[in-house]
């Protein structure tokens, strides 16, 4: 029999700066239900301090060229526990990576000094691995040994046996972030660019699988839109591991993508996109594209030609120096933008990527200018439907078919 966790946060922190979204302490109250079919858990989003950025940016490129994010940059954190008894640890949500990895006791500067850090001698379940780890996100870096341990979440399920990175050296970025380490929930595969062996290393989810924690091996994430204009709104999502919470979904309906085609992406949570239509005009591709489905990202990172199809319309377009755009908030010139993939229309309206301006933004001569999820995409990926897109979007990420789901949120 599985556990449905039902998981309510309260923030204490109420300072919003720009972007700025804060964990701060919370207390958390959880309900626990009987059931066959999933686990579901909260989490919470944070302004992004630090410079991680998913994986895929630094395999991709190894020059270790790093996305600029920091204005605009959220992560989402979650609460877990290692051990028996279980040692408390809050993790960065990741689905562009697949290794889960936590700092080791006594790596003090080496690590950034973390809130919480691992004692493996405090553990009676902890067993060391000689299988070595390191992983880099754009600029930033962890190093160490794999080990297995009895995870627990939110103090009610606990998965023995699972395998999980520990670090003793890295950045120290995460701490900034609020956060000890990297729950990296990608696909398997992708573990094993990880460790010198190449061996794949199974994660969370696969681990509830198996052991029938979870009756499917796939996770569904939901976002609530920030809106800024309460301190709910800053608990904005929730994972679901092993199933999707139709009742979020506008006719219950999720669509089914195969993952990429394209080889270099194939280990990652992607799909094959076949154009763009922008307004009343369509970009079609000379070939498929892959876009990357990655809550690691907050923008959406598309080509410099759907950006300026976007916004040829909006009479006073403003930069800042990281080159995210910024329109007047009452701009009715936007278009909507559709992404097709595998003959599925997906629609944005250009309500639905701008960022709300109590949450972000500035003004000139009195005019309130609003930031845009839209971003240029980096020389290496065409496509990243990252937070700006998913907060629309149910999506379902499923390693027994080897595919990605979404699904239109209710509003």
């Amino acid at each position: 029999m599985s556990i449905v966790v039902s998981t309510t946060l309260h923030p204490i922190e109420n300072d919003m700066r720009f972007l700025d979204i804060c964990l701060a302490a919370a207390a958390i109250t959880t309900h626990v239900f009987a059931d066959n079919q999933f686990v579901s858990l909260p989490f919470v989003a944070v302004d992004r301090k630090g410079v991680h950025t998913s994986a895929w940016n630094q395999r991709l490129d190894e020059s270790g060229v790093n996305v600029p994010l920091q204005n605009m940059d959220l992560a989402y954190l979650m609460n877990i526990s290692i051990g028996t008894p279980p040692q408390p640890f809050t993790l960065l949500l990741d689905t562009g990576s697949s290794t889960t990895w936590v700092p080791m006791e006594g790596c003090g500067r080496f690590c950034g000094y973390p809130l919480h850090t691992l004692q493996p001698l405090e553990s009676s379940t902890f067993r060391s691995s000689s299988l070595l780890f390191s992983i880099r996100y754009g600029e930033g870096f962890s190093r160490g040994f794999y080990a297995e341990d009895t995870v627990t979440l939110n103090d009610a399920i606990s998965v023995p046996h699972t395998n999980f990175a520990v670090s003793n050296i890295n950045d120290g970025e995460l701490t900034r972030d609020g956060a000890d380490g990297i729950l990296g929930i990608g696909p398997d595969p992708l573990s094993r660019f990880n460790n010198p062996n190449q061996t794949i290393v199974p994660t969370l989810v696969t681990t509830m699988f198996e052991q029938g924690v979870i009756s499917n091996n796939s996770f569904s994430i939901y976002f609530q839109p920030i809106n800024g204009t309460s301190l709910e709104s800053r608990i904005n999502g929730n994972i679901i591991f092993g199933g999707v919470d139709l009742d979020k979904v506008e006719d219950k309906q999720i669509t089914y993508f195969p993952s990429t085609s394209h080889q270099d992406y194939k280990d990652y949570w992607a799909a094959d996109m076949e154009s763009i239509i922008v307004g009343n005009e369509t970009v079609n591709f000379d070939s498929v594209i892959p876009a990357l489905v990655d809550t690691g990202s907050t923008l959406i990172f598309v080509p410099k030609e759907i950006v300026e199809l976007a916004l040829s319309d909006v009479h006073d377009i403003r930069a800042d120096y990281m080159g995210q755009y910024l329109v007047p908030c009452d701009s009715k010139e936007l278009k909507p933008i559709t992404f097709n993939i595998a003959g599925t229309p997906l629609k944005l309206y250009p309500e639905e990527y701008i960022v709300p301006h109590t949450i972000a933004g500035g003004s000139v001569n009195g005019t309130p200018y609003c930031y845009t999820y839209l971003h240029e995409s980096p020389p290496y990926i065409d496509i990243i439907l990252g937070y700006g897109f998913l907060q629309q979007y149910v999506s379902v990420y499923d390693n027994e078919n080897n595919r990605v789901g979404l699904g239109r949120r209710i509003k």
